[in-house]
């Protein structure tokens, strides 16, 4: 089988001929390998390593960006402006109801956009009024796909959904409990607006060229309690997952988080599977936990633990694959991944997979 073959057999829980395993890299780690293996925003190097490309949109490669579409269209009196001073990004939303304005160094937030309850109506008239154009997203992703050719697969990347647009965009943690616990209703009404405008976008996903569709949710009981997931994200994700299957998609929830509590829930959403599950220490779900309560045909991306990936020795991953790849799992659709995105991984670290694949898959 070809990447492409073996991943989409995977993803529509058919037979495969091996193991799948696939790489995630940026930047980081590309200047640190020789120079033929660094074209292609890392295709060269996936294919170096002889893995299955399952490329997430248009990852790490300038050229033809997707999803553009459906595009927001702000309301009209909505002006929204941004600017970069002292290594600080600076954004501001000036509305006729009021001004908002968020301040980032880094991926870091310094300032939510969203503090006050004042803010939140605000901003929920900026999404209440907000409305989408559809266009067409095709040329963009056969140009990806192109690139990929049959060594892999090239998915949908979207999201998140209101509450980690909220959590980690807009509100920051501690003002959206503060702000749910003072003035619940209000709050919720916020929700319920942006979920609303959420489901106008999903749905112009699912008429995209995408087989596969993974809504990038971060989940984790670390900073989304179960309440407000059983409330709030597990409704969400499961209405992704009916647009998704309505229009004949694979739908995936990236979850790369503590999810282990929150395995039942998950399992009532019916998406077909979870992206960038990861096990102890760093997460909390091992990946056969998942099969247990999802069902053994679940699609599970694993996230190879950093424990093992990037800080234990190197001669030591071996055999932790050989501890980790237990007849269920070899026989489960399951993909590995060494995902190493906003980090620097030695190649000597991926050349160790790739030695153990050969011998193992």
């Amino acid at each position: 089988m070809t990447g492409k073959e073996r991943l989409t057999a995977i993803f529509r829980k058919q037979p495969r001929d091996r193991l799948s395993w696939t790489a995630l890299v940026d930047s980081n780690t590309l200047d640190l390998v020789p120079e033929p293996l660094r074209g292609n925003g890392g295709l060269d190097f996936y294919r170096h390593l002889e893995c299955d490309i399952l490329l997430l949109n248009n990852w790490n490669l300038p050229p033809h960006p997707f999803p553009q579409f459906p595009k927001t269209v702000w309301p009209a009196d909505v002006r929204i402006t941004s600017e970069t001073v002292n290594n600080r990004y600076q954004v501001s939303y000036r509305t006729d109801q009021g001004m908002l304005t968020g301040i980032s160094q880094g991926s870091h937030p310094v300032k939510s956009l969203v503090e006050t309850i004042e803010d939140v109506k605000v901003y929920r008239h900026v999404r209440e009024e907000a409305r989408f154009e559809d266009g067409d997203d095709r040329p963009a992703f056969a140009a990806v796909e192109r690139m990929v050719g049959n060594d892999g697969m090239v998915t949908l990347f979207a999201g998140p959904s209101a509450i980690p647009i909220l959590l980690e965009q807009i509100m920051g943690t501690m003002n959206f409990y503060y702000l749910m616990n003072d003035h619940p209703d209000e709050v919720t009404a916020l929700i319920e607006v942006m979920h609303a405008r959420e489901l106008e976008l999903w749905k112009g996903y699912a008429k995209g060229p995408w087989e596969v569709a993974i809504l990038c949710e971060n989940t984790s009981t670390y900073y989304i309690s179960p309440d407000i997931y059983r409330r709030f994200n597990g409704p969400h994700q499961k209405d992704f997952t009916d647009i998704m299957h309505a229009a004949g998609k694979v739908a995936v929830i990236h979850m790369c988080g503590h999810v282990k509590d929150l395995l039942s829930d998950i399992k009532a959403t019916g998406a077909d599977g979870i992206h960038a599950l990861t096990p102890p220490p760093t997460g909390n779900t091992p990946w056969e936990l998942a099969l247990d309560v999802l069902g053994e045909d679940a699609v599970i991306i694993g996230a190879l633990d950093p424990s093992i990936f990037i800080l234990g020795p190197v001669d030591d991953i071996p055999r932790k694959l050989d501890q980790l790849y237990t007849p269920r799992l070899r026989k489960a659709n399951f993909v590995l991944g060494a995902f190493a995105d906003g980090i620097a991984v030695p190649l000597e670290r991926f050349e160790a997979i790739k030695q153990w694949m050969r011998k193992n898959a």
